[in-house]
């Protein structure tokens, strides 16, 4: 029988992979084979990469770090790839190499890279990610990338998804397009992890540690107490630095802890770069009193957003209050715009300890 990586994994982990997981892993040990990525072994140019696209929590990261774990190369979320290739050009600017250079910084020698949560709501970023893409794939770098959204699916807003299209046709035309799209959430299986009979889930800390150790609570001290927690005092607040000299405002910022008020946070001027900053200087997160998103604007809808994906992907543990269930909460109504990716958002909040209890029966 021949050796089978991912699925290999999979069995040893307890896992049954579901039709759509079977094929994208298959596919992509068949990638594998084609890069003898192997010890021992040299890769090959110019080989045709993958995009994975599904609903939220079919397993694609799994397959994703599964694959990453033989090929080698770098990793990015797409905002710390974004921020990091922002940086890098910026500080090239005026150079006509620019890109090719700030590329060099980040990947070196590397002939393949793995890219999670492809997502495009932005023009500047798609233009961005449209030159960098075309310098990889110029370069025969293999890219094996994830995204909740087909190729024809970025930058949905009509006004501007023209700017996609180069990109769209790119990816189309240099890599094998795979739907991973089981009728599974696993996330949304009860268990703190995932259990023998089931797929894989793409859930970080599975042991329960990382994100899985947060928590969504009731507001007020009883909540908090149950998980070893108290409000802060007025005199514990502080003006936590962001980049340019801004700063945003902390409820308590010490030893490792930052506590936000979801207000004072989430409609506050942060943008997604400057959350990945602060995930680098703080490893645990509270942000209390959550706004249900019927009274909230959508830009801090957005920021909320931003910030379950910045610390999901770092595996870093979220403390939450709440006034209700949160599949209540965070409900946007009907004939209002929500958050382009607000269902894998809430799929990854209901992982939290406790959200069962908060999200409602029938939740996973």
């Amino acid at each position: 029988m021949p050796h089978t990586p991912i699925r290999d994994a999979a069995g040893a982990a307890g896992y049954v992979l579901d039709a759509a997981q079977h094929a994208a892993a298959e596919h992509l040990e068949d990638l594998l084979h084609t890069l003898d990525a192997g010890p021992g072994h040299a890769r090959r140019d110019a080989v045709p990469g993958a995009y994975l696209w599904g609903p939220v929590g079919r397993g694609k990261t799994w397959l994703l770090d599964r694959f990453h774990a033989r090929a080698g190369g770098p990793r990015f979320h797409f905002h710390e790839f974004y921020r990091a290739l922002h940086a890098e050009v910026w500080a090239r600017t005026g150079t006509p190499d620019a890109m090719d250079r700030a590329l060099d910084a980040l990947l070196g020698g590397s002939r393949v890279l793995c890219f999670d949560e492809l997502h495009l709501h932005d023009a500047g970023d798609t233009m961005l990610l449209s030159r960098a893409l075309r310098t990889l794939l110029g370069r025969g770098v293999t890219l094996v990338a994830t995204s909740n959204y087909p190729p024809q699916g970025l930058l949905p807003d009509p006004l501007f998804h023209e700017l996609a299209e180069p990109l769209i046709a790119l990816l189309e035309s240099s890599l094998d397009v795979l739907r991973v799209d089981g009728p599974v959430d696993y996330r949304e299986l009860r268990a703190p992890g995932v259990r023998p009979g089931v797929g894989p889930s793409v859930a970080a800390g599975a042991d329960g540690g990382g994100w899985r150790a947060g928590s969504a609570l009731p507001p007020g001290p009883s909540g908090l107490a149950g998980a070893g927690l108290t409000r802060p005092t007025a005199d514990e607040a502080a003006d936590v630095p962001l980049a340019g000299g801004r700063s945003v405002r902390a409820l308590r910022a010490s030893d490792g802890l930052v506590w936000f008020d979801f207000a004072g946070l989430c409609a506050a001027p942060v943008s997604a770069l400057d959350l990945l900053s602060l995930a680098e200087r703080f490893d645990r997160w509270v942000v209390s009193d959550v706004v249900p998103f019927a009274d909230c604007r959508i830009s801090t809808q957005q920021r909320f957003v931003n910030l379950v994906d910045v610390l999901y992907d770092r595996d870093l543990p979220l403390v939450l209050t709440a006034p209700g269930p949160l599949d209540e909460v965070l409900v946007v109504p009907a004939g209002r715009p929500a958050p382009p990716d607000l269902a894998r958002a809430t799929s990854r909040l209901r992982q939290l300890g406790q959200a069962a209890q908060l999200a409602g029966e029938g939740v996973g």
